[in-house]
Protein backbone atom coordinates (compact mmCIF):
# COMPACT_ATOMS: atom_id res chain seq x y z
CA UNK A 1 0.00 0.00 0.00
CA UNK A 2 1.30 3.33 -1.00
CA UNK A 3 1.90 6.27 1.75
CA UNK A 4 -0.83 8.39 1.98
CA UNK A 5 1.38 11.79 0.95
CA UNK A 6 3.23 9.79 -2.15
CA UNK A 7 -0.77 8.89 -3.46
CA UNK A 8 -1.88 12.07 -3.10
CA UNK A 9 1.44 13.69 -4.77
CA UNK A 10 1.36 11.26 -7.73
CA UNK A 11 -2.55 12.14 -8.32
CA UNK A 12 -2.24 15.78 -8.20
CA UNK A 13 0.85 15.86 -10.26
CA UNK A 14 -1.23 13.16 -13.07
CA UNK A 15 -4.09 15.24 -12.85
CA UNK A 16 -2.13 18.78 -13.02
CA UNK A 17 -0.35 17.41 -16.14
CA UNK A 18 -3.27 16.16 -17.79
CA UNK A 19 -5.60 19.90 -17.52
CA UNK A 20 -2.49 21.76 -17.96
CA UNK A 21 -1.59 20.42 -21.82
CA UNK A 22 -5.31 19.76 -22.78
CA UNK A 23 -6.91 22.30 -24.90
CA UNK A 24 -10.53 21.90 -26.05
CA UNK A 25 -14.61 21.23 -25.54
CA UNK A 26 -14.92 18.70 -21.97
CA UNK A 27 -18.32 17.36 -23.36
CA UNK A 28 -19.02 13.51 -24.01
CA UNK A 29 -20.10 12.49 -27.38
CA UNK A 30 -22.18 9.47 -28.45
CA UNK A 31 -20.36 6.89 -30.93
CA UNK A 32 -22.84 3.99 -30.73
CA UNK A 33 -25.75 3.08 -28.79
CA UNK A 34 -28.14 0.15 -28.86
CA UNK A 35 -31.61 1.29 -27.37
CA UNK A 36 -32.74 4.05 -25.19
CA UNK A 37 -29.89 6.84 -23.91
CA UNK A 38 -31.25 9.73 -22.38
CA UNK A 39 -29.43 12.44 -21.60
CA UNK A 40 -30.16 15.58 -18.42
CA UNK A 41 -28.10 18.46 -19.44
CA UNK A 42 -27.01 21.42 -17.05
CA UNK A 43 -30.25 23.54 -17.26
CA UNK A 44 -32.08 20.25 -16.19
CA UNK A 45 -33.84 19.43 -19.69
CA UNK A 46 -34.00 15.94 -20.99
CA UNK A 47 -33.38 14.54 -24.03
CA UNK A 48 -32.75 11.05 -25.97
CA UNK A 49 -29.22 10.84 -27.58
CA UNK A 50 -28.71 9.64 -31.07
CA UNK A 51 -24.96 8.96 -32.44
CA UNK A 52 -22.63 11.77 -32.99
CA UNK A 53 -24.66 13.80 -30.61
CA UNK A 54 -22.64 16.04 -27.94
CA UNK A 55 -23.48 16.68 -24.21
CA UNK A 56 -21.84 19.46 -22.56
CA UNK A 57 -19.89 19.34 -18.66
CA UNK A 58 -22.56 19.37 -16.22
CA UNK A 59 -24.49 16.62 -17.83
CA UNK A 60 -25.67 12.86 -16.99
CA UNK A 61 -26.15 10.58 -19.48
CA UNK A 62 -27.96 7.18 -18.28
CA UNK A 63 -28.72 4.03 -20.51
CA UNK A 64 -32.24 1.80 -19.97
CA UNK A 65 -32.53 -1.79 -19.38
CA UNK A 66 -31.19 -3.49 -22.52
CA UNK A 67 -29.65 -0.52 -23.83
CA UNK A 68 -25.64 -0.09 -23.82
CA UNK A 69 -23.88 3.18 -25.24
CA UNK A 70 -20.26 3.89 -26.36
CA UNK A 71 -19.41 7.44 -25.88
CA UNK A 72 -15.92 9.36 -26.74
CA UNK A 73 -14.81 11.81 -23.40
CA UNK A 74 -13.68 14.78 -24.49
CA UNK A 75 -11.12 16.48 -25.15
CA UNK A 76 -9.34 13.01 -24.08
CA UNK A 77 -10.55 11.42 -26.71
CA UNK A 78 -10.74 8.32 -24.36
CA UNK A 79 -13.33 5.95 -24.99
CA UNK A 80 -16.31 4.68 -23.13
CA UNK A 81 -18.91 1.76 -22.46
CA UNK A 82 -21.87 2.11 -20.62
CA UNK A 83 -23.39 -1.46 -19.64
CA UNK A 84 -27.29 -1.32 -19.40
CA UNK A 85 -28.97 0.92 -16.09
CA UNK A 86 -25.59 2.69 -16.39
CA UNK A 87 -25.96 6.33 -15.12
CA UNK A 88 -22.66 8.99 -14.97
CA UNK A 89 -21.92 12.27 -15.09
CA UNK A 90 -19.74 14.86 -16.48
CA UNK A 91 -18.93 16.87 -13.85
CA UNK A 92 -18.15 20.34 -13.94
CA UNK A 93 -14.50 19.67 -11.95
CA UNK A 94 -13.79 17.74 -15.44
CA UNK A 95 -13.75 14.54 -13.61
CA UNK A 96 -15.99 11.39 -15.08
CA UNK A 97 -18.30 10.09 -12.13
CA UNK A 98 -20.17 6.70 -12.27
CA UNK A 99 -23.46 6.92 -9.99
CA UNK A 100 -24.55 3.41 -11.02
CA UNK A 101 -24.13 0.50 -13.32
CA UNK A 102 -21.27 -0.51 -15.10
CA UNK A 103 -18.97 1.09 -17.65
CA UNK A 104 -15.62 0.38 -19.20
CA UNK A 105 -12.81 2.96 -19.86
CA UNK A 106 -9.34 3.59 -21.96
CA UNK A 107 -7.59 5.51 -24.24
CA UNK A 108 -7.08 3.90 -28.21
CA UNK A 109 -3.50 4.50 -28.95
CA UNK A 110 -3.29 7.87 -30.62
CA UNK A 111 -1.59 9.46 -33.57
CA UNK A 112 2.25 9.66 -33.56
CA UNK A 113 1.67 13.65 -32.92
CA UNK A 114 -1.08 13.08 -29.80
CA UNK A 115 -0.61 11.36 -26.80
CA UNK A 116 -3.32 9.82 -24.26
CA UNK A 117 -3.57 11.45 -20.43
CA UNK A 118 -4.64 10.09 -17.12
CA UNK A 119 -8.24 9.61 -16.58
CA UNK A 120 -9.98 11.36 -13.33
CA UNK A 121 -12.77 9.42 -12.69
CA UNK A 122 -15.07 9.13 -9.06
CA UNK A 123 -18.13 7.16 -7.88
CA UNK A 124 -19.30 8.74 -4.80
CA UNK A 125 -16.01 9.24 -2.26
CA UNK A 126 -13.77 6.78 -4.36
CA UNK A 127 -11.45 8.45 -6.57
CA UNK A 128 -9.57 6.72 -8.88
CA UNK A 129 -6.82 8.17 -11.35
CA UNK A 130 -5.68 6.13 -14.33
CA UNK A 131 -2.06 5.77 -15.92
CA UNK A 132 -2.47 7.41 -19.33
CA UNK A 133 -2.16 3.63 -21.12
CA UNK A 134 -4.84 2.24 -18.73
CA UNK A 135 -7.85 0.30 -19.73
CA UNK A 136 -10.35 -0.25 -16.64
CA UNK A 137 -13.49 -0.88 -15.30
CA UNK A 138 -15.32 -0.02 -12.66
CA UNK A 139 -18.84 -0.90 -11.31
CA UNK A 140 -21.50 0.59 -8.95
CA UNK A 141 -23.51 -1.97 -7.12
CA UNK A 142 -27.45 -1.23 -6.05
CA UNK A 143 -25.66 -1.35 -2.20
CA UNK A 144 -23.09 0.93 -2.64
CA UNK A 145 -20.39 -1.70 -3.60
CA UNK A 146 -17.52 -0.37 -5.76
CA UNK A 147 -15.19 -2.70 -8.06
CA UNK A 148 -12.82 -2.02 -10.17
CA UNK A 149 -10.72 -4.10 -12.79
CA UNK A 150 -7.82 -3.59 -14.72
CA UNK A 151 -7.47 -4.90 -18.25
CA UNK A 152 -4.33 -3.03 -18.76
CA UNK A 153 -1.96 0.03 -17.09
CA UNK A 154 -2.46 0.74 -13.68
CA UNK A 155 -4.99 2.38 -11.68
CA UNK A 156 -4.97 4.69 -8.48
CA UNK A 157 -7.19 4.63 -6.28
CA UNK A 158 -8.29 6.96 -3.01
CA UNK A 159 -11.02 6.85 -0.42
CA UNK A 160 -11.21 8.02 2.85
CA UNK A 161 -7.57 7.15 4.80
CA UNK A 162 -7.05 4.41 2.04
CA UNK A 163 -4.84 4.58 -1.36
CA UNK A 164 -3.39 2.02 -3.30
CA UNK A 165 -2.49 1.20 -6.63
CA UNK A 166 -4.68 -1.76 -8.96
CA UNK A 167 -2.66 -2.93 -11.58
CA UNK A 168 -2.88 -5.16 -14.66
CA UNK A 169 -5.16 -8.47 -14.25
CA UNK A 170 -6.37 -7.29 -10.30
CA UNK A 171 -9.29 -5.97 -9.53
CA UNK A 172 -10.35 -3.90 -5.70
CA UNK A 173 -13.51 -3.57 -4.25
CA UNK A 174 -14.93 -1.01 -1.68
CA UNK A 175 -17.88 -2.26 0.35
CA UNK A 176 -20.39 0.48 2.13
CA UNK A 177 -18.23 1.69 5.23
CA UNK A 178 -15.44 1.68 2.84
CA UNK A 179 -14.45 -1.85 3.49
CA UNK A 180 -11.93 -2.74 1.45
CA UNK A 181 -11.19 -6.15 -0.34
CA UNK A 182 -8.13 -6.23 -2.61
CA UNK A 183 -6.06 -5.69 -4.42
CA UNK A 184 -6.35 -9.00 -5.68
CA UNK A 185 -6.45 -11.20 -9.05
CA UNK A 186 -9.21 -10.48 -11.27
CA UNK A 187 -11.94 -13.00 -10.55
CA UNK A 188 -13.61 -15.00 -13.11
CA UNK A 189 -16.94 -13.13 -12.71
CA UNK A 190 -14.65 -10.40 -13.43
CA UNK A 191 -13.02 -11.72 -15.82
CA UNK A 192 -15.81 -12.90 -17.63
CA UNK A 193 -17.82 -9.36 -17.96
CA UNK A 194 -14.27 -8.11 -20.28
CA UNK A 195 -15.15 -10.87 -22.33
CA UNK A 196 -18.68 -10.10 -22.65
CA UNK A 197 -18.28 -6.38 -23.00
CA UNK A 198 -15.04 -4.33 -22.25
CA UNK A 199 -13.24 -1.85 -24.14
CA UNK A 200 -9.64 -3.21 -25.41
Amino acid sequence: MMRRWQFCLALSMLVSLAFAQLSGEFALRVLERRGTIEAQLPDGAQRALKEDKKVPIGSSVRTQAKSVAALEWLPYKARVKLAPETEVQLLTTRAFSIKRGRVWIGTPPPAAWERRFPLPVQSGQVQFVSSPDAYFSVSVQPDGTVTVSVDQGIVFVSVGQFSTSVSKGNMLVIKPQSFIIGPMLMSKEEQLMWDMGGLR
